[in-house]
């Protein structure tokens, strides 16, 4: 592997931990860019020495640098990585504490954009993201069901007048 494919494998080390462990504020952001800052001037080294050695041209001893590398990039990850809830990742998975679908959905939708423009304004009815609510729409759609259904209770009534 040459220097962009490790720093690759660094961004995609630092992206899948901040997935699969969502709950981190701002120190984890500041976390992830001093880690990213720190782990890129290891790869710059590792790329200068291995031009320098010419250990790019032996495979299997390249291979095994970018393995510690990756063992290293997640260790430091996994151990240091703020949680809100104070317990590192490392510790929650030595607890049995494993990423479930609702984290790693969390952990999507904190990297997704909302491509809707529309103004907000907190007095407006229509202020729920990505829906569009229309009130005289809903009230039709209430007034509809709501004659359908007192008609059938009307139908099923047997009224008997004497």
């Amino acid at each position: 592997m040459n220097g962009w494919q490790r720093f690759a494998l660094l961004i995609l080390c630092c992206f899948t931990v901040m997935v699969l462990y969502p709950d981190f504020d701002a120190s984890g952001w500041t976390f992830i860019g001093i880690a990213c800052a720190m782990w890129t001037g290891i790869i710059m080294v590792l790329s200068v020495i291995s031009n320098l050695f010419g250990l790019y041209r032996m495979e299997t001893f390249n291979k095994l640098i970018s393995f510690i590398l990756l063992c290293g990039i997640m260790y430091s990850l996994l151990w240091y990585f703020p949680q809100e809830d104070k317990v590192t990742p490392i510790n929650k998975i030595k607890y049995g504490e494993i990423p479930t679908k609702a984290d790693i959905e969390k952990g999507i939708k904190r990297f997704t954009f909302n491509f809707d423009f529309v103004h907000r304004n907190a007095r407006r009815k229509e202020n729920f993201i990505n829906q569009d609510i229309d009130g005289q729409k809903i009230k039709k759609e209430i007034k509809k069901k709501a004659g359908q259904t007192a008609e059938e209770l009307v139908e099923t009534l047997d009224i008997q007048v004497e």
